[in-house]
């Protein structure tokens, strides 16, 4: 019977590890790798096709101090002859070197595209210069420069991003991906040829239901130098940084509005946003293989994944056959990088399910959720690189997976017995309890103002003063005009004293005197004049003499009448009427004055900044003079989802963090709850607003800050506040379909 014998053409490596030495084996026919620790690799290099295994596990049991038989040798031997690490005269080794094109699962599908070897061994020689020291110190001297661009710029960016969104844009950020992609891939092989790998295989990538390039560079597990396969590895993610970097230049010094700028822009977001994932360890992506390089740990996501399996069977009390126990450093790692690794994809990949999902049901209904379930089956199966649904026959009572099911109802029922507060929240922003603008309510030049900005006052409190003087001024002459009224009314109202009606007696009597002289020269005039003895001008005079006289009797006689009648009734009405006209004119001229004095018309907080600055401002009625917060106690408006407000009642208890405060809670009680939802534009969903108010005495709330609020909806059986979301799921969008 022929004796094993370890294959010569196999291409080897030893690299050292925290663990000791490991050798990295490499199939150059069928291009797999395997890795063997120091005691696998003695064994192997001594399966020499003539020594028998009796005589190799001898050999290696006086090398390595151990008792080694052959039959526990056989079993390694068996592993190596199923890896085709050993000389065999069948031609499989030739079928298996013919890889199939696409290989993987739903989650990471690769489809090999063609051999870049040539192409790299031509390209490697044209980009010399970017494999020294100084092309690494200046690229990384332009990143810190881009990065510093982008943090003293971030506004003026964001601006510019938001004027992208359009087809057009999206269109060009698509093929920038897809090119910048590409030279990524080529940016790995490249190094991996420039420290002497080979690159037989390159092609696209569909990663979490994603399309991207891929670059087989597997041969840096050749390089003894831990560094190289680092550099490797990180190539391409340094390729778009330096990218990044260039196209910060170009858009920082290219004049806006171009299409030179623009397209440095796109450059600048999807890099950025590719960074982001293409570093992200926990996807295996350029993040990941880094992490595994620096740990020496390879095939760590698929390690450790089984590793948390092996543990979780162990704890249910399944007994597990491990062909190979870690090492204490190993385990360590993968429960770490595990539980992060699978906690992470779950929820990735159900966020992206759950769009899926709003997605088909909306447009097909219940056809749409049986393909949600489905895909959801075969997604989160590829998790683990398993079916999800695989149930063995033979089972018992005894059998592990009916402990494993009671273990669940335990928990089921535990969960459908036990109470758990329902909360339900969301972001708020701070309110004072009153908000008053103290506005001017007369115009007027500002002369002096008596508070500064954070000052606390109380209601009544002077803030600020116009100036009066033509108030004042307006003020003494309406005083004037309404004292002299006044004494003419007391006039009107006294009547005319004794010595007035004595005196329009005597009056009257002249008259009367006058009139009777004037008469006995007329008589005379008159005899004259028939005898001739006087002028007809003469009489005339004295006819007209005696005419008027009686004029002057008539109204002497009036003017004793009206004084022994006094005054009348109306006279005095009218003068009391025109007394009230003016007395309401001072009154209005008197608020004017008082409305020069600006009040704080509650207690509050002054939060207008720079009001010493407003001194000899001219201002008109209306225009804001100051600000007063009342923040004794203030109001947080919630922004509560549409399908949570159906739990939130008035009166219900509520808490919220403010993100200035992260440490401390603030509760508060419900106070009203808006009568119509609002829909956010950005977020395409609709809220209610809901108000808590807050008791803010030391004043460290203040308005326009925000956090997030809960509030407490009452005690409800756990699985009910857990399973909430899925039965509102379920009763709202399969109703829809019946």
């Amino acid at each position: 019977m022929p004796q094993p014998k370890f294959r010569a053409d196999l291409i080897v490596s030893r690299q050292e590890t925290p663990e000791g030495p490991y050798f990295v084996v490499k199939d150059p026919r069928t291009r797999r790798f395997f890795r063997l620790r120091e005691a696998e690799y003695a064994i192997a290099r001594r399966l020499d096709g003539s020594s028998s295994l009796e005589a190799i596990a001898a050999q290696v049991a006086s090398e390595l101090g151990a008792e080694v038989s052959a039959e526990t040798l056989a079993p390694f031997v068996e592993q190596l002859r199923r890896g085709d690490l050993l000389e065999s005269p069948s031609d499989s080794r030739v079928e298996a070197a013919r890889q199939p094109w696409a290989r993987g699962n739903l989650l990471w599908l690769r489809f090999r595209a063609f051999d870049p070897d040539p192409l790299l061994d031509w390209l490697v020689g044209k980009v010399r210069f970017c494999f020294t020291p100084a092309f690494v110190v200046g690229s990384a001297a332009l990143i810190i420069w881009a990065l510093a661009v982008v943090l003293s710029q971030r506004a003026e960016i964001g601006a510019d991003l938001a004027s992208l969104w359009s087809f057009q844009s999206l269109a060009l950020a698509w093929l920038t991906v897809f090119a910048v992609t590409a030279l990524h891939e080529f940016a790995h092989g490249l190094t991996c040829k420039r420290f002497g790998g080979h690159v037989h295989e390159m092609g696209f990538l569909l990663i979490y239901l994603q399309p991207a390039f891929y670059c087989n560079i597997s041969d840096a597990w050749l390089f003894p130098e831990k560094s190289r396969r680092l550099w490797v590895t990180f190539a391409g993610g340094y390729f778009e940084l330096v990218l990044w970097a260039l196209a910060t230049l170009v858009w920082r010094i290219a004049e806006h509005e171009t299409w030179l700028s623009g397209v440095a822009l796109v450059v600048m977001a999807t890099s950025g946003i590719k960074l982001f994932f293409n570093l992200n360890p926990l996807i295996k992506l350029d993040g990941y293989y880094l992490l595994s390089d620096w740990l020496n740990v390879p095939n760590l996501r698929q390690r450790a994944f089984q590793y948390v399996g092996t543990q979780l069977k162990r704890l249910l009390g399944v007994s597990v056959l491990v062909a190979q126990e870690p090492t204490p450093r190993e385990r360590r790692v993968f429960l770490g990088y595990g539980l992060v690794a699978a906690t992470f994809s779950y929820w990735l990949l159900s966020s992206v399910l759950v769009q899926f999902a709003g997605y088909f049901t909306a447009r097909w209904q219940g056809w749409g959720a049986a393909l949600t379930l489905g895909l959801m089956v075969g997604v989160m199966g590829n998790v683990r690189g398993k079916p999800l649904l695989r149930w063995p026959a033979g089972l018992s009572w005894k059998s592990h997976r009916v402990r494993f099911l009671g273990f669940v109802g335990a928990i089921l029922l535990l969960l459908y017995l036990l109470p758990l507060e329902l909360k339900v929240g969301g972001e708020f922003e701070v309110a004072p309890a009153r908000n008053t603008d103290v506005r001017a309510q007369v115009a007027g030049i500002i002369d002096a103002v008596f508070v500064a900005e954070g000052d606390r006052v109380a209601a009544g409190d002077t803030l600020a003063h116009l100036s009066d003087r033509d108030r004042r001024t307006e003020l003494r002459m309406v005083d004037a005009e309404l004292a002299e009224k006044r004494a003419k009314l007391q006039l009107l109202e006294v009547g005319p004293r004794a010595e007035e009606l004595e005196v329009a007696r005597l009056d009257v009597q002249k008259a009367e005197e006058r009139l009777r002289y004037a008469r006995g020269n007329l008589e005379r005039n008159r005899k004259l004049a028939a005898i001739e003895a006087a002028s007809r001008q003469e009489l005339d005079r004295a006819e007209e003499a005696v005419g008027v006289l009686a004029k002057e009797l008539e109204g002497e006689r009036a003017r004793l009448r009206m004084l022994v009648a006094g005054s009348r009734p109306e006279e005095i009405t009218a003068m009391r009427e025109d007394i009230a006209h003016t007395d309401a004119e001072r009154r209005h001229v008197q608020e004017q004055l008082a409305r020069t004095w600006v009040r704080a018309p509650h207690g509050g907080v002054v939060t207008t900044p720079k009001l010493r600055e407003r001194i000899g401002q001219y201002v008109q009625p209306g225009d804001l003079i100051v600000e007063v917060y009342k923040l004794d106690t203030v109001t947080a408006e919630i922004a509560i989802p549409e399908q949570d407000i159906g739990e939130v009642r008035v009166g219900q208890r509520g808490a919220v963090r403010l993100r200035a405060y992260p440490d401390r809670a603030w509760q508060g009680r419900v106070t009203a709850v808006a009568a119509a939802a609002v829909e956010l534009e950005k977020q395409r969903t609709r809220i209610v607003k809901t108000r808590i108010e807050l008791s803010n005495p030391l004043g460290l709330i203040k308005p326009s800050m925000t956090g997030y609020a809960r509030i407490y909806c009452g005690k409800r059986r756990a699985l009910e506040v857990l399973t909430r979301p899925f039965r509102r799921y379920l009763r709202l969008e399969f109703w829809s379909w019946w």
